[in-house]
C-alpha cells in the first residue's frame, strides 16, 4: 500500500482537508449523523445476519455509542489528534468488523444489483439513438441519477426500502448550469468519433445498484468503445452499499452476457477491475493497493465518482493527469461547504495543465 501514483503532490496530500476539531457546529452534525446512522445500520445487519447475530449487534451498538460519546467529551482523543469524516468512517467499520458484522447491507446490494442489471440493456439502447455530444451529456446525467442510491446519507437512506425509478431520476436531475459545471470544457475533450484523448482511464467506483450499473458502467463502456482502456477501482472490503472488487467483477461479467459490445471490450483487454485497497465510502489516496498503482501507472484520466470520494475527500486534490469528479450532493453540510444545496450536481473537470496552473490551497 502506498500513495496513488497519479497524485501531483503526494507529500502534501491529505484525504479530507476539513478538520472537525476546528468547527464545533459541523463536528456536532457529524457525530449526531454517525450515531443515528449506526443504529439504522444495525437494523439492516439484523436482517443480513439473522437471529444469531443478536449479541454481536448489541455489543456493536454499545461500543460505537461509547466511542461517539468519548469524542463528544474529548474530540481530539483519537490517535493522531485529528477528527474528520474519514476517521469516523474508519471507527464505524472497525466496530462492525470486530463484531463480525462486516457487510450489513449485503442483501440490499444484491437486490439492487439484480434490479439495475435488468434495466441496463434499456439504458444502453437509449444511447445508440443519440448524437455523440447529446450522448455524453446524457451519460453524465445518468451518473448523477444513479448516485442518489447512497445508504450513507440520511437524506437517501430510505431508498433501501423504497427503490427509485432510475429514468424518473434522470428527468429530475437539476438542469445546467450545475453547482460545479465544467461540462463544456469536458465536452471539448470528449470525442465525436474514435480515438479519445485518453489511452487509459482509472474510475473509482462508488455504490452498488443504479449508481454503478446504470451510471458508471454506461460511461465506462462508452469511453471503452471510443478506445480508452478502463480500469475500475473498487473497495477491497465492504462498506455501506459500496461495491467491492469481487462484486464489481461479478456484476461486469453478468452485464457482458447481455451486452455484446461490453463482452468484446473485456475479451480485448480493454476493461480491468482492480482493488483500490479501500475499506470506507471515502478514498484515502495516500494508501492504495499496489495492484491499483500497477494498473494506473500509464493512465491519463482519473475519474472520482460519488459524494464521498469526489467531494467529502479529494475535491481539491490535484493529479498529474486529467481528472473528472462527479457527484450528486446528498448532505446539506457537505453541499454548503462548496456553496451549494442538497441534490446539487458536481461535474469538476481539470485537464492536467490547468490543474497544475491553478492549484488552490485546500480549506483548513
Amino acid at each position: 500500500m502506498s500513495h496513488f501514483c497519479l497524485l501531483s503532490e503526494p507529500e502534501a496530500y491529505h484525504p479530507d482537508a476539513y478538520d472537525l476539531l476546528k468547527d464545533p457546529v459541523e463536528r456536532g452534525h457529524w457525530l449526531d449523523h454517525f450515531a443515528g446512522h449506526f443504529q439504522q445500520t444495525l437494523k439492516f445487519a439484523a436482517t443480513q445476519y439473522g437471529r444469531t447475530a443478536g449479541r454481536a449487534i448489541q455489543t456493536a451498538s454499545q461500543s460505537f455509542t461509547q466511542q461517539i460519546e468519548a469524542l463528544r467529551a474529548k474530540p481530539d482523543c483519537l490517535p493522531g489528534g485529528r477528527l474528520d469524516i474519514m476517521e469516523l468512517c474508519r471507527l464505524r467499520e472497525r466496530v462492525l468488523r470486530a463484531n463480525k458484522l462486516n457487510d450489513p447491507f449485503g442483501y440490499i446490494k444484491d437486490r439492487e444489483n439484480a434490479a439495475a442489471s435488468k434495466l441496463y440493456p434499456q439504458v444502453v439502447r437509449r444511447l445508440h439513438a443519440m448524437a455523440p455530444q447529446a450522448r455524453w451529456l446524457h451519460l453524465i446525467e445518468c451518473v448523477f441519477a444513479g448516485n442518489i442510491f447512497d445508504l450513507g446519507s440520511a437524506s437517501t437512506m430510505h431508498l433501501a426500502q423504497e427503490p427509485t425509478d432510475f429514468f424518473a431520476e434522470i428527468e429530475e436531475t437539476k438542469p445546467r448550469p450545475w453547482l460545479v459545471d465544467n461540462f463544456d470544457r469536458l465536452a471539448q475533450d470528449l470525442p465525436a468519433a474514435p480515438p479519445t484523448k485518453w489511452a487509459k482511464a482509472v474510475i473509482f467506483v462508488d455504490n452498488a445498484g443504479s449508481d454503478f450499473i446504470l451510471g458508471v458502467m454506461p460511461l465506462a463502456r462508452e469511453l471503452g468503445l471510443f478506445g480508452t482502456k478502463i480500469v475500475l477501482a473498487a473497495n477491497e472490503l465492504p462498506s455501506l452499499n459500496d461495491m467491492t472488487v469481487n462484486e464489481t467483477i461479478s456484476v461486469v461479467e453478468r452485464l457482458a452476457v447481455a451486452d455484446a459490445d461490453l463482452a468484446v471490450l473485456i475479451e480485448a483487454g480493454m476493461l480491468e477491475v482492480v482493488s483500490s485497497g479501500g475499506d470506507t465510502p471515502l478514498i484515502d489516496l495516500s494508501n492504495v493497493s499496489d495492484e491499483l498503482n500497477t494498473a494506473a501507472a500509464d493512465a491519463d484520466l482519473v475519474v472520482l465518482e460519488g459524494m464521498g470520494r469526489a467531494v467529502e475527500t479529494n475535491f481539491h486534490t490535484p493529479f498529474k493527469v486529467d481528472s473528472l469528479k462527479l457527484a450528486l450532493l446528498k448532505d446539506d453540510i457537505v453541499a454548503k461547504r462548496i456553496g451549494g444545496e442538497i441534490y446539487d450536481c458536481v461535474c469538476k473537470y481539470e485537464p492536467a495543465a490547468a490543474a497544475a496552473a491553478n492549484q488552490e490551497p485546500a480549506p483548513s
